[in-house]
């Protein structure tokens, strides 16, 4: 069986990519909307891989605050990059630009918290913001570093690395 920190790491995964795609929806608002409803079905999925009570009003309310509270001019240039799609050539290719790496990296730092606070046995009723914000902060900073550096061709500071060698079988 597959532990949990696995499966929570691999929902991380999907949800981030599936929020930095979604963020290239051309219409303005249309991106912003899934971006959210990705982030709060992984935070769904999290909720019952670690069998803790999922309250969807509640769970807006922390996704809302914590990023409101660390990132506001983030959050600005992810509403201002889905605007500007509005503005003909131009704007969707600045939206473009800026929407799928804040979206990615707001919804894997999203993840991370979320899981820790699973992991050590937290719920959504005990989940408390003003603790969790710099927390939110500094991984959403380092997946915003990560997916800088894998649009420059680097690899990322915590590239996924392989447990065992594979093993070649013979002829």
């Amino acid at each position: 069986m597959v532990d949990r920190k696995k499966r929570a790491q691999e929902l991380i995964k999907y949800h981030s990519y599936a929020s930095g795609a979604f963020g290239l929806i051309p219409v303005p608002g249309a991106d912003v909307a899934a971006v959210s409803v990705a982030q709060l079905n992984l935070i769904h999925k999290l909720a019952k891989l670690y069998e803790i009570e999922f309250a969807q009003e509640r769970t807006r309310a922390i996704i809302g605050a914590l990023m409101g509270g660390v990132m506001p001019g983030a959050l600005s240039s992810s509403v201002l990059g889905s605007a500007v799609k509005a503005v003909p050539f131009i704007g969707t290719a600045l939206g473009v630009a800026v929407m799928p790496a804040l979206s990615l990296a707001a919804t894997q730092a999203l993840g991370r918290v979320f899981a820790q606070h699973f992991e050590t046995g937290g719920t959504l009723l005990d989940f408390d913001v003003e603790t969790m914000r710099e927390h939110f902060r500094k991984e959403f900073e380092a997946a915003r570093n990560d997916a800088a550096k894998d649009e420059a061709g680097e690899a990322p500071a915590a590239a996924p690395q392989m447990e065992e060698q594979p093993t070649q079988k013979a002829g």
